[in-house]
């Protein structure tokens, strides 16, 4: 028996196996069709997993970012929370040094104003001491010239003339 040839015609088929072969191509052919729809499916279903694997990674390394920067955060809130509370206590002791400071300040002015006081006495005392003493002078000079008077009354030569006395020509 001689086997068919594919390259012969159709003619020489059977018209049902003409058309068997017509519908078993057909359906070939969808299959095929299908095939390429599902294959291209497929790279796309791919390429769709490869970017969604992507965006989770990233979302993972934003995650870790997140969380860094939370514990970061959390650092610095206690940080400021230390120096929020050293400068509290900061200044507080300023505040005090302050109230301090205006203590001494008044201390300082009524300290002045004594000074000035006691300066004002010490100026007073001395003028009242220059008189005193001067008075002091004047009586012993008064006395002196009484006394001068006296002996110049009771000698014959006045005062000036005595450094004469003795002295004849």
């Amino acid at each position: 028996m001689a086997e068919p040839n594919p390259t012969t015609s159709s003619s020489s088929l059977p018209a049902s196996a003409t058309s068997d072969a017509g519908s078993f191509t057909l359906k070939l052919i969808e299959l095929q069709d299908a095939l390429v729809q599902s294959q291209e499916k497929n790279l796309m279903l791919s390429a769709q997993l490869r970017e969604l694997e992507r965006m989770s990674r990233d979302g993972e390394d934003l995650k870790s970012e997140l969380i860094n920067q939370s514990l970061l955060l959390t650092d610095k809130s206690r940080e400021n929370k230390q120096l929020h509370q050293e400068l509290g206590r900061i200044t507080g002791l300023l505040e005090q040094k302050l109230q301090e400071t205006e203590e001494l300040r008044a201390t300082v002015v009524e300290l002045g104003h004594q000074l000035k006081t006691r300066e004002a006495e010490r100026d007073l005392l001395a003028v009242m001491l220059n008189e005193a003493e001067n008075a002091q002078r004047r009586q012993q000079a008064d006395d002196s010239f009484s006394q001068q008077q006296q002996q110049g009354a009771k000698g014959d030569t006045p005062g000036w003339l005595k450094a004469f006395k003795g002295k004849s020509p």
